[in-house]
């Protein structure tokens, strides 16, 4: 108890920090976190090295090294940002977001069923939701409860005061299915090992549980499956892209709603492959199979 408060407290006392310096120093507090994660001891390194050689048989070892360092990298920009979030509204948000294909979440929402936003935890996936609300679309998120409920209590109140209404995981399928009903956005970001809840299915090339919810979600309610990923284009700068909408009938079979969902796998590989520093390796995706 005592740990987790005084872990607090520290992180507050460097978000505040971080908001009073100016912006290139920002940038390069950011970089110097990343590269102080990367060289710290602990084996999600080792993990992220098997996740790429698994994903990729013919990188090399130095380049499989220079991914992973860029990983961490991002995670240090992705605390400078999370320090800039209060500052972040709908007048500045297009100076730090270039938006491509609105158009189709545009178009899912306006059928009135609610809409799936179908991302990964790649580039800076927590202002993907943010940036959605501000741009505004109602909207809720379904998240992991963090091991410190200091941390966990503070994250979530950041979100909710940017507009996005917060449905932890586990717990999530009554609010979430309340949500769609209410024609709101609900973020799912479905990239990570999904254990025995999770549907047998390929992700770069070998078996992987990968949640369902998604699908199973869009088949009851009729909202359609709007993919969407957040690309980091310099140190600050983003574009949110969203692509075209995915419809499920109410009809679908489970064998139909397993391509749907392998559908979103692919997607999901065909962004991670072209931007291969930006997802989060550390997670053991393949933990299941």
């Amino acid at each position: 108890m005592v740990k987790n408060i005084i872990l607090y407290l520290v992180f507050e006392g460097f978000l505040l920090f971080i908001r009073i310096l100016p912006g290139f120093l920002r940038q390069m507090v950011g970089l110097f976190f990343g590269k102080v994660l990367y060289y710290l001891p602990g084996n999600r390194k080792k993990v992220a090295y098997n996740n790429l050689k698994m994903a990729f048989d013919d990188l090399s070892d130095d380049r499989i090294k220079e991914i992973i360092r860029k990983v961490y990298i991002n995670l240090g920009f992705m605390l400078v940002e999370y320090a800039l979030t209060p500052g972040l509204n709908k007048d500045n948000m297009t100076k730090h977001i270039e938006l491509e294909g609105e158009e189709h979440l545009k178009k899912a929402f306006d059928r009135g069923k609610g809409v799936i936003v179908y991302g990964a935890h790649f580039g800076n996936w927590e202002w993907m939701g943010i940036a959605i609300s501000l741009m505004g679309y109602p909207m809720a998120a379904i998240v992991q409860e963090q091991n410190n409920s200091y941390f966990d209590r503070r994250i979530n109140q950041m979100r909710q005061q940017k507009g996005v209404e917060t449905i932890q995981r586990g717990m999530s399928v009554r609010k979430a299915f309340k949500a769609l009903k209410e024609g709101k956005c609900l973020l799912i970001l479905g990239d990570q090992d999904a254990r025995s809840r999770g549907w047998r299915l390929k992700f770069f090339g070998k078996t992987a549980s990968t949640f369902p919810g998604a699908v199973q979600l869009a088949r009851r309610t009729g909202a359609l499956i709007v993919p969407a990923f957040m690309v980091r284009k310099s140190r600050g700068k983003h574009r949110l892209k969203f692509y075209r909408p995915i419809e499920i009938g109410a009809e679908a079979s489970m064998e139909e709603q397993k391509e749907f969902l392998q559908e979103l796998n692919h997607i999901t590989e065909s962004v991670i492959k072209k931007y291969p520093d930006h997802w989060l390796w550390l997670h053991r995706r393949w933990k299941t199979y």
